[in-house]
């Protein structure tokens, strides 16, 4: 973290090396991120790419292979996800039947 007066620039989110394999295939493999405050990212990539694996890891959905979660400098790699949650992560899953009876019209 660095930055000069006012434009001080404050980590909030980051992750170490952070790794998941089921068996023999990786599904996120080393992923270094750093989500700075007050900052939007997306992440991209194609179907298999591990994109919500890595969420699952950030809030502890999942537990990494190896590698760590940190929020706010505190590691939150193996905390319960009601916890993450409490300290200010949240999540939403995507709901594609919200209203199963009712047609696009």
């Amino acid at each position: 973290m660095q930055g000069l007066g006012r434009n001080r620039v404050v980590e909030i989110l980051k992750t170490k090396s952070l790794t998941k394999r089921f068996g023999g295939v990786a599904a996120v493999m080393l992923v270094d991120l750093s989500v700075e405050q007050g900052t939007t990212h997306a992440v991209i990539g194609p179907n298999g790419a591990g994109k919500t694996t890595l969420f699952n890891l950030i809030t502890s959905y999942l537990e990494p292979t190896s590698g760590g979660v940190f929020f706010k400098e505190e590691e939150i790699t193996r905390m319960p996800p009601h916890i993450i949650c409490r300290k200010g992560i949240a999540r939403s899953f995507q709901l594609t039947n919200v209203y199963p009876k009712l047609t696009a019209f």
